[in-house]
This record gives structure tokens, C-alpha cells and sequence, in this order.
């Protein structure tokens, strides 16, 4: 079956602006997209970093939830890896609020670690306070020599061309998948896997069942993206 999205204009990044959490809710709960079954396969990722990654648990009230995110530790510079900590954690802090969710399960997987970037992608499935079951998948992409976050916005370069020749990029790829852009997304994000840019949204409409990822070669988007992603902050 074939997934009606949005025409090229959507994938340019103008479009890719979006909240700071992705949760995405269904229309039944057959919809319901579960976690996958052991996702944090760090030992499976080939590991060319000077600092490891610890696996952290939060202390939650709610015995039904479980929620499991990553720590940098044996870094270097401690004010850049008490930054990138905060990210990792901040990152899926919104649902340890038991007036909002509950039932939360989530996992994480470390996508890409090495001296340059860490990039870790969170799954998982929870309700809302009304019941609602919903899906969770997002990310964080860290620019280990800045601690700053790599995103879609400060990835590709900000002129029209760069724009439009990643934009056609993706076109092509979701061509190939049998993905018809015909609906506008509701945002897209970004991880690193590999040597692949994975580029993943859930369409607007109610077409998809679940997310729709797109592996990108990074070499396919040599001189359309950058390898700068801002100052160290001040310590």
C-alpha cells in the first residue's frame, strides 16, 4: 500500500521546524506502534569514541512505567559532558509527568558513536491521562566537539540550492519506497546510523501506521550538508 505525504516543498527546510518532543497518536488502538523488543544494542555499534555511554533508569512513582536513557561518561571535558548529559536526559523528561502519561516504556538505541557525533534514537509506547494509547520515537544527535545538537535546521546548509538538492534527494528515495508526497508531514527529524543520514516523520494524514524512515548515504549529501554546528559554549 502505497503512503500519501506531502509534494517536494515539504522536505525543504523551511518545513522541517518542530516541537521539542515527538509523540505520535493514532487513530485506533491497532495503530498503536509498539516498542521493538531489546532496542539498546549499544554492543552491537562499532564504538571509535574516548568516552563511554552508561545506561541510566528514571526513578519513577508510576510502577507500570519504564523509562531508560543513556549517559556519557569518562569525557574529557566535564562542562561539555555535563551539557550533552542534560540533553540525553532533558530529551525524554516530558514523560516521567504522571499528570500526563502513563504506562511509558521506553528504550533507547546509540545509533552512531565516535569522537565526532553520538546519536541515540528513543522508542517507546505509553497512554495519555485520558487513556489514549500513543507511540513515541525520537532522538538525540550530539556534536561531541561543540555539545551542541545536530538537527535538521543546522545539518543542511541554509541556501535554496542545498535546499532543494536534499529535498530531491528524498524525493527520489521515498519514490523507490512507493511513498507518494501528496499530504504534508507533521514534522521530520533526523539520526545518524552507520554511514546513513536516517531521515523519519509521521505523515499528517492517516495513511501510515507508523513512522516513515528514509536511509540517506551521507556521501549522496556531501556539499549540501555541514560538519560545523556552532561554537563551544563559554565556560
Amino acid at each position: 500500500m502505497k503512503i500519501k505525504l506531502t509534494l517536494l516543498t515539504a522536505l525543504t527546510i523551511t518545513a522541517l521546524t518542530f516541537a521539542g518532543v515527538k509523540v505520535v497518536m493514532n487513530q485506533t488502538e491497532n495503530n498503536v506502534i509498539h516498542a521493538q523488543e531489546n532496542l539498546h544494542k549499544s554492543s552491537t555499534v562499532k564504538n571509535d569514541a574516548d568516552y563511554e555511554v552508561i545506561r541510566k533508569v528514571s526513578n519513577l512513582e508510576d510502577s507500570s512505567s519504564k523509562i531508560s536513557y543513556p549517559q556519557i561518561t569518562g569525557f574529557k571535558g566535564e562542562l561539555l559532558m555535563g551539557y550533552m548529559n542534560d540533553s540525553l536526559r532533558n530529551s525524554i523528561a516530558m514523560y516521567e509527568k504522571r499528570d500526563m502519561y502513563s504506562n511509558i516504556n521506553i528504550d533507547y538505541e546509540i545509533t552512531k558513536m565516535n569522537n565526532n557525533i553520538l546519536s541515540v534514537l528513543f522508542k517507546g509506547t505509553g497512554k495519555l491521562s485520558g487513556g489514549r494509547d500513543i507511540a513515541i520515537m525520537q532522538n538525540v544527535n550530539l556534536d561531541i566537539n561543540s555539545s551542541n545538537e545536530i538537527k535538521p535546521q543546522n545539518l543542511i546548509k541554509s541556501d535554496t540550492e542545498s535546499k532543494n538538492k536534499v529535498a530531491a534527494i528524498l524525493k527520489q528515495k521515498a519514490d523507490a519506497m512507493g511513498i507518494n508526497f501528496t499530504a504534508e508531514p507533521e514534522g521530520i527529524r533526523i539520526y545518524f546510523k552507520g554511514d546513513n543520514v536516517v531521515f523519519y516523520f509521521m505523515p499528517a494524514d492517516d495513511s501510515a501506521k507508523g513512522f516513515v524512515e528514509i536511509n540517506v548515504p551521507i556521501k549522496e549529501l556531501e556539499g549540501f550538508i555541514n560538519s560545523d554546528f556552532g561554537k563551544r559554549p563559554a565556560s
